[in-house]
């Protein structure tokens, strides 16, 4: 029987590869505005979980706290880089790329909370960088892709938010509606910011992805129904487990978990198409050499991080 940490393990990455999944084909079958739809996602699923989250222990102190304000912050970059970068490429090969997270994690983790690696993770962390990089260059226009900076900057504000909620009394409580009250005002702040971001980028008249489309476009009902639906149903969820996860787990092993995305995503990507309903996910060369170096990496450093655990509990 899997026990809290593999339950919340696999529930974040389904969750959440289920919603980019959608989300991507939704965005791309219907040609909505995806900084639109994200904050739509963004705004009813932080609504969503404060409504049920109605009664919880520590009330409003969660906004006196600096610390939930820089995991919004995060998030903020978190959503609308990722989004971003999949109008440049697909779920399995973000995913596939954003494995540089798992070996930045680990470094972290050592830096910040003294929390060494496991011995002959390095033989695991080589071949994951390796394998992000040949991912990488099959894009189009190769490191020159918008999406490799986006991606890079999108992992930072990933792993700066995952350390962030490890950590954070609230999501340590054992008040389920604390941790779900936290979860909301995080998202309705990261609404918030997401919001201004867009209203900077239009003041300024940056060049976006989105540029030119009218209030007709932002009025569309299938824009409404599928960013509010996904965000009931699934933004609010994958995000509370994502940090119950690093809280549990660590965020190592979040992030180490996430190395599954590709193929989950990969996989419902297959389906959507099979479908009708979306495109079929585009399989490279370097794409099937990359995702094999990285699948073996994170093979490598799951079982010197599952030997290290053999020990401590024999010790």
């Amino acid at each position: 029987m899997l026990g809290e940490k593999s339950t919340l393990l696999i529930g974040a990455t389904g969750t959440w590869a289920l919603l980019l999944a959608l989300s991507r084909a939704t965005v791309l079958g219907f040609g909505l505005d995806p900084w639109m739809f994200t904050f739509l996602q963004l705004i009813s699923g932080g609504i969503f979980l404060l409504l049920i989250a109605r009664g919880a222990e520590a009330g409003s102190s969660a906004l006196r706290r600096v610390d939930t304000w820089a995991i919004g912050a995060f998030r903020v970059g978190t959503a609308a880089l990722y989004m971003a970068s999949l109008l440049h490429v697909d779920v399995m090969q973000a995913s596939f790329f954003g494995a540089i997270g798992v070996p930045a994690s680990s470094l972290a983790v050592w830096l910040l909370f003294d929390r060494r690696p496991a011995s002959g993770e390095l033989w695991g962390h080589l071949p994951l960088v390796a394998g992000a990089a040949i991912v990488a260059s099959g894009f189009d226009g190769g490191f020159f892709n918008p999406a490799v900076g986006l991606l890079l900057v999108s992992s930072c504000c990933v792993l700066g938010a995952n350390l962030l909620a490890e950590r954070h009394p609230h999501m340590q409580s054992l008040g389920p509606k604390t941790r779900l009250r936290l979860t909301g005002t995080v998202l309705v702040m990261t609404a918030a910011g997401f919001a201004a971001w867009r209203f900077l980028q239009s003041s300024v008249d940056w060049a976006s992805p989105t540029q030119g489309l009218e209030l007709g476009d932002l009025l569309r009902p299938e824009l409404w129904i599928a960013g509010l639906g996904l965000g009931i149903t699934l933004r609010g969820l994958c995000t509370y487990l994502g940090f119950r996860a690093a809280a549990v787990a660590g965020t190592q092993n979040y992030m180490a978990a996430t190395l599954v995305l590709p193929i989950m995503g990969a996989v419902l990507e297959c389906a959507i198409a099979w479908s009708g309903y979306g495109g079929w996910p585009e399989f490279a060369a370097t794409d099937g050499i990359g995702g094999t170096l990285i699948i073996c990496g994170g093979l490598v450093v799951f079982l010197a991080r599952q030997r290290r655990g053999t020990k401590l509990q024999q010790a």
